[in-house]
């Protein structure tokens, strides 16, 4: 996912909010008539099923002319429309979704953004969060500035701050507040938004970096 844009957000690592998230419009969007005569209304439901990534699931149907993408994490839905077999987009032009289709005809994958891949799936099972309390002087060792580097050379950074049941992450670029609970004494969740964070200790119990989306690494700046 390193190509800065995902709906929205102009970071790699919250790009996950839209798949993190889209554009606030993509709700109100109609699909468009389809124009495609490689691909009828009833081959649409081929494209149907919950697709996974990682721990987050989509789940695509099909409509009268075109497929809806619903996001599990947050309930959000997107309407596309065919521009070849196996090509949508949505209304703005600006989220694409390619699929892939196995010898046997059936729908196996689908890109997203020509970055993201989710594989279909019939083994669906909401992600269960279980939470843990932590000492405050553990959740203290976690405060501080993180910074990376995104593709174009920028220098972008995170500041983690340490509340009674987790952590807040304001993302330096729009100072957007995220909300984590504890999982573990080095593992935060944002139920809302399906994001994990994850931060590596020295040997003293103080953070040095954290690891977003599972692929997302910031380092802590030195105070």
């Amino acid at each position: 996912m390193r190509q800065k844009n995902i709906l929205m957000l102009t970071v790699p690592i919250f790009c996950f909010f839209m798949l993190r998230p889209g554009p606030a419009d993509a709700n109100a969007a109609v699909p468009r008539q389809i124009t495609d005569t490689t691909i009828s209304p009833g081959d649409l439901k081929a494209f149907e099923g919950y697709y996974k990534m990682e721990d987050m699931y989509l789940h695509i149907t099909a409509s009268s002319n075109g497929l809806v993408l619903e996001q599990m994490w947050d309930n959000q839905k997107i309407s596309f429309s065919p521009r070849t077999g196996l090509d949508f987009t949505n209304d703005d032009g600006n989220f694409p979704l390619k699929f892939t289709k196995a010898p046997d005809g059936s729908i196996t994958q689908v890109l997203a953004f020509n970055r993201d891949l989710w594989t279909k799936t019939r083994d669906y099972k909401p992600l269960v969060i279980k939470e843990v309390q932590l000492k405050a002087s553990e959740l203290k060792a976690l405060e501080g500035k993180y910074t990376m580097q995104t593709d174009n050379g920028d220098q972008a950074f995170i500041q983690i701050r340490a509340t009674d049941k987790g952590v807040i992450l304001r993302q330096g670029w729009d100072n957007q507040e995220v909300p984590f609970i504890a999982t573990s004494d080095v593992d935060f969740y944002c139920k809302e938004r399906s994001f994990p964070l994850k931060f590596t200790k020295d040997k003293e119990g103080n953070a040095t970096q954290v690891l977003a989306f599972k692929r997302d690494l910031w380092k802590k700046a030195k105070e």
